[in-house]
């Protein structure tokens, strides 16, 4: 009966082995993959970036904030159209 446990733990240890160098095997394929995804979207210039190709790093711009009041303080044109709504497809 002992010798089955020790064959049962064994077994159960040699398992745990197996599933910790599959899930490091994972963690290396999804580090390399992030990695991978970085490096492209860094060399074509992503939103994130803000590199302009030069290797210098530019500051990214605060929006400003538009509001109706703003807005009419631009006065904008009226509108003169008789169509109607533009369709935007």
């Amino acid at each position: 009966h002992r010798r089955s446990t020790e064959t049962s733990v064994s077994r159960t240890a040699l398992q745990g082995q197996i599933t910790a160098l599959q899930a490091q095997e994972m963690i290396d394929q999804g580090v390399t993959a992030a990695l991978a995804a970085r490096d492209a979207l860094r060399s074509t210039n992503g939103d994130d970036s803000h590199n302009s190709g030069t290797g210098v790093r530019r500051t990214e711009r605060a929006a400003r904030e538009c509001t109706y009041t703003s807005f009419l303080k631009c006065q904008p044109l009226p509108f003169k159209g008789t169509e109607g709504v533009a369709s935007l497809s």
